[in-house]
Parts: C-alpha cells; structure tokens; sequence
C-alpha cells in the first residue's frame, strides 16, 4: 500500500475540503492515560503557589515542565474520561491541564505567575485575538515574568523559496514523516501557500511582525528580544522548546 492509499479521497489542492480530516489528526493526539478532576481552577497567585504552579503552557495536553500548567482548546481525554472547561486535571498522575479559549479573558488573577509559554500557537488566531490573548498574558505575569513564543518563519519559508536551499523540500519529508496525508506537492508555491492554507493558520509572522503584536498587547519594544533554540531568560522554559522544527522557527521573549 502506498502513502497515498493510506489516505483515500485525500486531495491537497482543496485545503477546505481537508481542514475537517487534518481537525481529526490532530485530536488523536489530545489522549492520556488517565485524567483526575481536581475541582476549580487556580485563580490568584496563592493558588498557583499552593499547586507548586509556576507558569502557563498553553497549545500543551501535557506540558513537559514540572512547575507548569498546560492548556488548550481542545477535550483531552483519557479511556475513561473527558475534560471539561473550567475544571482543573491532573494529567497521568504528575502535569495539570485545564481547557480553555485564548480567544475569551483567561480565568486567573493579574500577576499570578513567573512565565508563559507558546510554541507554535499563535499562528492559530486572527491578529486581533492574538493582540487580545497576549495583553491578558501579560496581564497574568508578574512583574519581571517572562512570556515566551515561538511559531514558523514567514522570513524563512520565502528565503527557501527565492533561493531554492532546500528548505522546502525538507520541511515536506518533516509532515510525511509526522502523518500529516500523503506525501504533499513538491510545487515550491504550494509549499509556500501550505503554511498560510492548513493547520487551522490564521497569520503568520516573522519577527517585525511579531514585535508588532507583542507591542500592541503592551509591552515595551526595548524589553522584547529574539531568542534562539533552547536559549532565553529562563534556562526552564526555554527547554520547552522541542527540537524536530527548529530550522522553521522565530523564537522571541517579551518581560513583564
């Protein structure tokens, strides 16, 4: 059976018509083995401190940092149960996840935690709700809280495909290789529209444009910063970031 067998009816060139089949790969993800309901959501910074909480992941079913709250969306869910928004979960018996929509207010108090965290999230939402989600991002930092971002490179995407470096090409083998359909077109212009078209992408961005954003949710030009992989203010929430996309990513910091 070929890649293409694997995925009937799979047409690339309509991303319409995919966006309900890339939906459904994308929640077999959202799973875990177990799920334990542990009542309301922390609200104010005694509460965070009480669960041993830190800081926020969000676009995370399971954040990797011990001190961390993940959030999304979308339900995770585990062979017996489904989360629920605002009920806090303990993941597997060691992380906290609560769902929830970055495009309405965020359920906790001003200044509750010490960092917030997003890899490849922002690209998911329409500028204006990702300016209102980052001013209540930094609402919900403590003064000298970090928020860290990461999200693929317009600057990137258009430098392979002016110069022919090979990027595209590899970043097509990265989505074959991850399940996302069959093999996609190795047109560089498809290629290049992919990254605007699926996904659920509403706006992508590279770093003027993103200092743009961050600027216009409130915090200052002077204390927002391009970081690389793995590298930032925050030893702990600079390792969030995972590494199999790396050579298609912006990273940058904005402090509180």
């Amino acid at each position: 059976m070929t890649k293409q067998d694997a995925f009937p009816g799979w047409d690339w060139d309509d991303p319409e018509g995919l966006a309900t089949r890339l939906d459904e790969i994308s929640a077999r993800v959202a799973t875990c083995k177990t799920l334990e309901p542990a009542g309301r959501l922390p609200h104010g910074p005694a509460d965070f401190r009480e669960l041993g909480v830190t800081g926020i992941e969000f676009a995370a079913f399971r954040t990797a940092h011990p001190s961390g709250l993940g959030t999304d969306l979308t339900a995770l869910r585990s062979p017996d149960a489904t989360t629920e928004p605002g009920t806090l979960y303990r993941v597997d018996g060691d992380r906290w996840f609560t769902q929830l929509d970055i495009a309405r207010p965020l359920p906790f108090a001003d200044a509750s935690v010490d960092w917030v965290y997003a890899e490849h999230l922002i690209e998911h939402v329409t500028l204006p709700v990702a300016t209102g989600w980052l001013r209540e991002a930094r609402r919900v930092l403590r003064p000298g809280g970090v928020l860290r971002l990461t999200t693929p490179d317009l600057a990137r995407y258009l430098v392979g495909y002016a110069t022919g470096d090979g990027f595209l090409a590899k970043h097509r083998r990265r989505l074959t290789a991850m399940g996302f359909g069959p093999p996609m077109p190795q047109r560089p212009a498809f290629l290049v529209n992919q990254i605007f078209r699926y996904y659920g992408h509403q706006w992508i961005y590279d770093l003027d444009e993103l200092r743009h954003v961050l600027t216009l949710a409130g915090f200052e030009l002077d204390r927002i910063r391009p970081c690389g992989y793995r590298q930032g203010a925050r030893a702990d929430v600079a390792d969030l970031d995972t590494p199999f996309r790396t050579d298609e990513t912006v990273y940058i910091e904005a402090d509180r």
